[in-house]
């Protein structure tokens, strides 16, 4: 005898149908027709909420959830839906209320923990998403990845032996080791009695289709045998790792190049001004400060030293300007075939008062009640005019390194999202002369919002530095931000392994362990006027 299917089991077939075939308002037509006809059906509610949701009707999807939720007040995954509409519909505090009142020890379907720790994560709530890792490596204990991302939330935590035998145990001869050595590597100082050289040159044997894997593992054996003070060794493998990597990328160099300068054209003095006179409304926050500069220039040093005053939360980095930013130029609907410098030029436009407001929405900290908070964004270095727009209040902090320095910091670390200059020394000495010229430019028109700081004076002098800093931010001076190394919070960044440990020296003039391989570098830089003022 053929089992009949139930109607309201047809009907979600049906707009499941509709939703795969992209035809979102006949699937919206019919969960219309199916609440009507069972409005004691959740699962009918449930589908219209997630088919509002497709459609940005965070009204109407947040209207379903609830109605779903009262049917089955216990469903964990209703109560995690709704936390995705919040969250998506920009009730950014609520969504995070609702998911901490989750509790995921009750949890038994990873995918559903799963997707509560990345939210967490996409909120900077590490000690949530660290629980999160842990119940599920209780349902799948060995689980390889699950291992190693808790590991990576330890180092975030600043457990760093933890981190490291987390990594040890997700070692398990498949193609990930190679990011958890270059994870593990990364994690400490190695030393000749305690180190993976051995290891890593087994690995490194091996065979790998993925040059970035292939070079993770090149740039963890440069990494220990550098530690271990095998200049030589450790250079020649980098380069070979740098090559392998740049020779992966699909990069147009003059592309970036022109980019750094059209920047430098479009936002003049004159236009800003201008710019501001003009707005209807202006944002009087003065609830950011922006820590920015190239990477490996002592951003996140002092990042710990002003986020240790108790005015100050540090946010980590935070891409949201950026991507405000691209989402605002493609509203303007501009022609597709543009290049981002003409993207550039086109970007004055934008409603910055607006975007201000968002990217506030966006950052300010809902669980830290801190007058400020720091925005560690790398890549904010090219947007300083546009936030100055957005945010006239904002204080920018600006980084500066020795040159050589900064570029074999840059030079010796793999990016894997970004910085893609860093592999070849002609475009890196190229890029760094660029964007030194950007940030002099900020410096120039923007005096009363824009501080460089030099991080061979944070390590030399920290407390007036420090002292200096800190009263730029318009703030009054706590000792407290001298014991920045006590300071619990978390850091996502490459240096987050560094950041609980005193101010220290030693990666001061480090290139010159390589002077003779940098000579190419060096050269360079001379060539473009980039080392003048500077010992070398």
């Amino acid at each position: 005898m053929q089992q009949t299917i139930p109607k309201e089991q047809e009907l979600l077939k049906k707009i499941n149908y509709f939703i795969n075939s992209n035809q979102t308002q006949e699937a919206w037509k019919q969960c219309l027709k199916l609440t009507k006809k069972k409005p004691k059906f959740g699962d009918g509610w449930l589908m219209q909420s997630m088919v509002a949701t497709r459609m940005s009707n965070y009204k109407e999807a947040l209207s379903a959830i609830n109605k779903a939720i009262a049917l089955q007040p216990k469903q964990l995954n209703l109560l995690l839906h709704k936390v995705m509409i919040l969250e998506q519909g920009g009730y950014r505090k609520q969504s995070i209320t609702l998911a901490q009142s989750l509790d995921v020890a009750t949890f038994s379907d990873i995918r559903a923990i799963m997707t509560l720790a990345a939210f967490y994560q996409r909120h900077q709530l590490y000690p949530q998403v660290k629980q999160c890792y842990e119940k599920a490596l209780k349902i799948d204990p060995g689980n390889q990845s699950l291992l190693f991302n808790l590991a990576t939330i330890n180092l975030f935590l600043g457990r760093i032996d933890d981190a490291e035998s987390l990594s040890t145990k997700a070692l398990q001869g498949s193609d990930l080791d190679f990011d958890i050595h270059f994870f593990r590597s990364n994690l400490k100082k190695q030393s000749s009695d305690n180190n993976h050289i051995k290891e890593l040159e087994t690995l490194n044997s091996k065979s790998s289709n993925d040059p970035v894997k292939k070079a993770k593992g090149l740039y963890a054996l440069a990494k220990e045998l550098e530690d271990c003070e095998e200049y030589d060794k450790s250079f020649t493998v980098r380069s070979k790792a740098a090559k392998t990597y740049r020779k992966s990328l699909r990069y147009n160099f003059r592309e970036d190049i022109n980019f750094l300068k059209t920047i430098r054209a479009t936002y003049t003095r004159d236009t800003i001004t201008d710019l501001l006179n003009t707005q209807k409304q202006v944002n009087s926050s003065a609830e950011p400060i922006f820590i920015a500069g190239l990477p490996r220039s002592g951003t996140t040093l002092l990042e710990r030293i002003v986020g240790s005053h108790s005015d100050v939360y540090s946010c980590g980095e935070l891409p949201h300007f950026s991507r405000l930013m691209s989402s605002g130029i493609e509203q303007l609907q501009l022609s597709p075939s543009l290049s981002r410098s003409q993207l550039v030029t086109e970007s004055v436009k934008l409603n910055f008062s607006k975007l201000g407001q968002r990217y506030l929405e966006m950052s300010r900290p809902v669980e830290q009640q801190a007058k400020h908070f720091i925005d560690k964004f790398p890549q904010n270095s090219l947007h300083i005019g546009p936030i100055h727009l957005a945010l006239p209040n904002a204080k920018f902090l600006l980084l500066e390194r020795h040159p050589l320095d900064v570029c074999y910091s840059v030079y010796k670390q793999l990016f894997t999202e970004a910085f893609q200059f860093s592999y070849d020394f002609d475009e890196l000495a190229e890029y760094y002369f660029e964007h030194q010229k950007l940030v002099k430019h900020w410096q120039s028109i923007l005096s009363e919002s824009v501080k460089t700081v030099k991080y061979e004076d944070l390590v030399s002098d920290l407390e007036s530095t420090a002292v200096d800093v800190i009263r730029f931010c318009q703030l009054d001076w706590q000792e407290d931000c001298l014991n920045f190394h006590k300071n619990t919070q978390a850091s996502t960044t490459a240096s987050a392994s560094q950041v609980r440990q005193k101010v220290y020296s030693s990666s001061i003039g480090m290139w010159k362990n390589y002077h003779k391989q940098l000579e190419p570098l060096i050269q360079k830089l001379e060539s473009l006027g980039c080392l003048e003022g500077w010992e070398y």
